[in-house]
């Protein structure tokens, strides 16, 4: 078991680099499934120079060919090493089970959505499109989620954050809306609700404490992207827990 485990967060490594590359590749709209290349001279980059963690550790942070630094090194070592915590979390909380693998599935996309919306305000529908349709095909094995629940939760998460799209004016993006629907897919009804308020109310937060400390004005755009992802992966793993807390 203890192999498993250390397999599994190992796994979890080398999603995280796979997930640093497709957050650099996707920006510039060509196929993940390409060798990793300097962002200053497209010179392939070396096989162990792939990961950002072993380049910081090893002090290999330029690029051979030109010798520039590596761009977005620190987001490279944060992602290695938060996506193997997640997947040693969900191993632990879930065990070795079918919840495991889909719930480890929708923290990889999580992650990457996370992970482009912030450096570039984008959430990709290459992403998050092919995303639905499993979480649409995953309601029907999903232990706990019925395929209705998944369904009606879906298209709560459309409508609601749809509309609030359309009166934001530019506050909410399309990625929001497919994203938010995304989520409803994979949590249900009514769970997305809770997501949604916790989401937005986070999200207003911390663009309240930015703007009084004057890192922001009331015309910097911020995503809501990573806060959704974020009460939205709580609530995927404790929703019903918390359901039941708020409304037992």
């Amino acid at each position: 078991m203890i192999l498993l485990v250390t397999l599994f967060v190992l796994f979890g490594w080398l999603v995280g680099i796979a997930i640093n590359h497709a957050a650099d590749i996707l920006p510039t709209r060509q196929t993940v499934f390409q060798w990793p290349k300097c962002a200053q001279c497209s010179a392939p980059r070396p096989l162990k120079q792939w990961s950002g963690l072993l380049n910081w550790l090893t002090g290999r942070r330029e690029c051979p060919q030109c010798g520039v630094a590596h761009q977005r090194l620190v987001r490279s070592v944060v992602v290695e090493l938060v996506t193997p915590i997640f997947f040693a979390f969900l191993w632990w909380y879930y065990g070795f089970s079918t919840t495991l693998g889909i719930v480890t599935l929708y923290t990889i996309i999580l992650i990457l959505v996370t992970v482009t919306d912030l450096e570039h305000r984008l959430i990709f529908n290459v992403v998050i499109l092919p995303s639905i349709l499993l979480a649409i095909a995953a309601a029907f094995i999903t232990p706990d989620l019925t395929w209705r629940a998944a369904l009606v939760g879906g298209i709560t998460g459309f409508i609601i954050v749809y509309i609030a799209a359309l009166l934001s004016r530019g506050g909410l993006g399309e990625g929001d809306v497919t994203l938010s629907t995304f989520l409803g897919f994979i949590m249900g009804f009514p769970n997305i609700i809770l997501s949604l308020v916790f989401g937005v109310f986070m999200g207003g937060l911390v663009a309240f404490l930015l703007l009084v400390t004057g890192r922001v004005t009331l015309k910097t755009f911020i995503p809501y992207g990573p806060f959704l992802t974020i009460t939205g992966w709580i609530m995927l793993v404790w929703g019903d827990e918390i359901w039941r807390y708020y409304f037992s």
